[in-house]
């Protein structure tokens, strides 16, 4: 059962092992910088993202369509419909590639729901494939234009506590060569988010969907942090697997450089090294000190 497995891995740490995991996600969310600009979709009451001041001065001075406030900028179609926001910010993204300003293209589209959508479903705010977006967008622009996405990350534990890392290749744009969890990945469009666990699970780690699919729902981390490119603010919905001893993780898609098997402690160790990227020490850390499977 997961719930022996977790329970091992914590019975192993230290004091002190424990408390660098609480660091961890004490410092998931970090403050907004001073100088961001906010931006609202229409008349949102809540920002919709975050731009950098540059960022902010290069679209002002190039499209007409946005609009400085005295709380940042504002922008919509007029329309005010999924499809027409969608179609402009296709066309406003690829311009951006295209003057070098989003890098990382990925040819997929993560959704952009505000509190109130998801909020409406009643269902602890989980995104559902089936619920309509404000609008969608390509995955590569979100940090550019300071928007929150979802993803999914799986902790691999083994009967005796240990826990399965892949090490990201060094071809990823974001954080390569990085440890990572055992398998994750952006929600994409009308994805949900037991099947983006089934695919990724397959896609990095060349495990079954009958194993996939006995992941359990561990709740979320939320990270907000500034980046390179922008404003990175992503909901991560963790899942805890056991992995079975006769099942060896093989990356099938060229994402995963390697995987390790590590110890509770070796895990910790590289938390604090910081060889462990944020998001997948986020996940481990609420895992671990937070996990609803053992209550």
């Amino acid at each position: 059962m997961i719930k022996t497995c977790i329970q091992k891995f914590q019975s192993a740490l230290s004091a002190a092992e424990r408390q660098v995991l609480q660091q961890c996600l004490q410092q998931a969310v970090q403050v907004v910088p001073e100088d961001a600009v906010p931006w609202y979709l229409s008349d949102a009451q809540s920002p919709t993202g975050y731009f950098t001041p540059e960022h902010a001065d290069l679209i002002l001075n190039w499209r007409q369509d946005w609009k400085r406030v005295p709380h940042g900028l504002v922008w919509d179609t007029p329309e005010r419909s999924h499809a027409s926001r969608s179609l402009a910010l296709a066309a406003l993204a690829l311009a951006l590639r295209e003057l070098g300003h989003i890098t990382g293209w990925r040819n997929e589209k993560f959704s952009y729901w505000s509190d109130a959508d998801i909020l409406s479903q009643g269902r602890c705010a989980e995104p559902a494939a089936a619920l309509t977006s404000a609008f969608e967008m390509e995955r590569a622009a979100f940090r550019f234009f300071g928007l929150r996405s979802h993803a999914v990350h799986v902790n691999g534990f083994t009967e005796e506590g240990f826990m399965w890392c892949g090490r990201r290749s060094q071809s990823k744009p974001t954080d390569p060569g990085m440890l990572d969890n055992i398998a994750a990945g952006g929600l994409p469009v009308r994805e949900s988010l037991q099947s983006c666990v089934v695919r990724e699970m397959a896609e990095e780690a060349g495990l079954s969907e009958g194993l996939a699919l006995t992941a359990v729902a561990n709740g979320q981390v939320t990270t907000c942090r500034a980046v390179a490119r922008g404003w990175h603010h992503e909901v991560l919905w963790v899942y805890n697997l056991r992995i079975p001893a006769d099942a060896q993780p093989l990356n099938q898609d060229g994402e995963v450089a390697e995987f390790s098997l590590l110890s509770p402690t070796q895990v910790v160790e590289a938390i604090a090294a910081k060889s462990m990227t944020v998001d997948a020490a986020c996940v481990i850390s609420h895992a671990v000190l937070h996990p609803t499977v053992l209550a």
